[in-house]
């Protein structure tokens, strides 16, 4: 009599259909995430050395980026960041090109920026898809540690270091892109938005300093962005009113932005709501990422 109960149970095709809904939607799912289903890397080979995945601290649609560990007492670094570009499908579109592209693009940033102290200083590209970097210990904006009174000087010191190697980094809106390190410095990382202008980008150097230097100012308007939410008591009258500049490129990023914005939400909160995009530790532990943060009015 047990025996025909499962065999009812198995074949039931109401039942059936639900494990396929659900299958299909991890499937849809995971297409999401710049390693698929099989995630990041367990391991990592650099220098001879192995190391195991410590933990995953961002993980989305273009790139994952991870803590990698290896046993203390041989050479190189105990700690080090890898940065894998994305190397699966959407739904069978192939996006494997996408994440070397990437990859290339913001290793060569980070090879423009040698030098500077408070970047990540890169230390090999693995793969077509992978490089490692020195691992920074400290905090991100986003997880609101208590900021030196100094610490957006430091970091207006850092960005100017950047623009001087013609690049902008375009993507400093985001809090999780600025580290106060352990010993108390700024740092600045995530250069896969960033943008390369050459002098000779616009014909003339003339040309192409003007643009650089109006892109360059969406750089400091959103420095100034943070200091007024975090540190307002140190902002002076002319901060303040450069981080409440909205000039052309941002009003046009903005109008682009809000209604993507609009629909983009909704679409995770319902996605996430369905189990079809992963709600776990490791997403959690970066603000960022949080799909806590789609819930929110």
């Amino acid at each position: 009599m047990e025996k025909k109960v499962n065999d009812a149970l198995l074949h039931n095709p109401a039942d059936s259909k639900r494990r396929l809904k659900a299958r299909v939607a991890r499937w849809f799912g995971d297409c999401f995430y710049a390693c698929g289903r099989d995630g990041p890397p367990a391991e990592l080979a650099y220098q001879g050395r192995c190391y195991r995945l410590a933990r995953v601290l961002k993980h989305d649609f273009l790139a994952a980026t991870c803590l990698y560990e290896a046993a203390p007492g041989a050479d190189g670094p105990v700690r080090v960041i890898g940065k894998i570009g994305r190397c699966g499908h959407f739904c069978f579109f192939p996006l494997a090109w996408l994440g070397r592209l990437v990859t290339r693009k913001e290793v060569r940033q980070l090879q423009r920026c040698a030098g500077i102290e408070q970047v990540p200083h890169l230390l090999e590209r693995l793969r077509p898809n992978i490089y490692v970097y020195e691992y920074i210990e400290g905090a991100s904006l986003g997880e609101k540690p208590e900021l030196p009174r100094d610490f957006f000087e430091n970091l207006l010191a850092v960005l100017q270091q950047i623009h001087t190697r013609r690049l902008v980094h375009f993507d400093l809106h985001k809090p999780g892109n600025i580290l106060l390190g352990k010993d108390g410095q700024a740092y600045i990382i995530d250069f896969q938005l960033s943008l390369y202008i050459p002098d000779r980008l616009l014909v003339s150097k003339r040309l192409s300093a003007a643009l650089r230097r109006r892109l360059q100012a969406y750089d400091i308007y959103h420095l100034y962005k943070h200091k007024r939410r975090r540190l307002p008591a140190e902002l002076t009258e002319r901060e303040r009113a450069l981080s409440t500049r909205i000039g052309p490129l941002l009003r046009l990023h903005r109008l682009i932005a809000k209604p993507y914005k609009l629909v983009r939400r909704p679409c995770l909160r319902y996605l996430r709501a369905k189990g079809i995009l992963k709600d776990t530790q490791e997403t959690r532990a970066c603000p960022e990422t949080d799909p806590a943060r789609w819930t929110k009015k």
